[in-house]
């Protein structure tokens, strides 16, 4: 992909899909790799770590979120769950608003699989910012806190 380029003459749908685009490919690279997965969770495919991520994020949501979040069936959803709560890692509850919805949400120890990523996604993230002179880290530091500003008054 090659990098976006950006006008100064407003925003185009193309500019904001590169940048959606750029923000996509950053995020991926603090995943932790297959390789790091194995060694400290090796019961767990990347595809369960997103949903525990997103659980983590998010909170109790339904398996049709978590489908659409995840771009894939339902039932394939549900079958991730049913591996999640086997390992204890994920639970099923009732939605207190409506009995008729079923919730899936962190155990403690899910929870505590996600807090053991931080360090190493805090760590690839410092040496990054340590690449950037101090102009560059300042306009990032604007530019992500008028996103999240932006994110946070959509929610």
């Amino acid at each position: 992909m090659s990098m976006p380029v950006l006008t100064d003459g407003g925003h185009t749908e193309e500019e904001s899909d590169d940048l959606v685009e750029l923000l996509r490919r950053t995020l991926a690279q603090l995943q932790p790799g297959p390789e790091r997965l194995a060694t400290d969770w090796p019961n767990l495919t990347m595809q369960q770590l997103r949903v525990l991520r997103i659980l983590y994020a998010e909170g109790p949501t339904r398996v049709s979120v978590l489908a659409r979040r995840l771009r894939v069936s339902t039932p394939t959803v549900t079958g991730i769950l049913d591996r999640l709560v086997r390992q204890r890692l994920a639970y099923r509850t009732d939605d207190p608003r409506d009995r008729r919805v079923v919730l899936n949400a962190l155990t403690p120890e899910g929870e505590e699989v996600i807090a053991s990523l931080h360090p190493l996604e805090k760590e690839r993230l410092r040496a990054a910012v340590a690449t950037l002179d101090p102009a560059t880290r300042r306009t990032l530091a604007n530019s992500l806190m008028s996103l999240l500003e932006g994110m946070t008054a959509r929610t």
